[in-house]
């Protein structure tokens, strides 16, 4: 879905679909991933329902994806804005600038929504331990 809103705000920008436009967008299948993976991993470990995994997903994960991918990326995007070159601004800044905020918003907003809705159950089950109620076969009466 970010591939396909990418290629839409391509269409808004009139960026042509040429040689260059077609690296970055296949580059940006990684990178779209990355933005995801984190929080749908987060998701699939805990425990509870839907909801409950939402929350801890983002709890645990949210953060990190914010900080560690989207701010570092908007920082090495910015400074392409500075570029002389038109090829850089059009192909680069405004296609990565692009990829970085609709990552963003699918990982951290559109992605815990679609989860908490129709995600898949845990698989993790808590097992609590019944108090043993049997006498213990270790002791030896005299």
């Amino acid at each position: 879905m970010i591939i396909i809103d990418l290629m839409g705000v391509m269409a808004i920008l009139n960026v042509q679909l040429n040689a260059v436009s077609v690296v970055n967008l296949i580059m940006s299948i990684g990178i779209a991933v990355e933005f995801c993976v984190h929080i749908t991993h987060a998701f699939s470990v805990s425990h509870g329902d839907r909801a409950q995994r939402t929350v801890e997903a983002l709890s645990t994960m949210g953060a990190s994806v914010f900080s560690g991918i989207t701010l570092t990326k908007l920082v090495g995007v910015i400074v392409l804005c500075f570029a002389r070159s038109e090829v850089f601004v059009v192909y680069y800044f405004q296609m990565y600038l692009a990829l970085v905020l609709l990552g963003f918003l699918h990982g951290l907003v559109f992605l815990p929504v679609l989860l908490s809705l129709c995600g898949p159950h845990s698989r993790c089950v808590i097992i609590e331990k019944q108090p043993d109620d049997r006498p213990s076969t270790s002791t030896l009466e005299h």
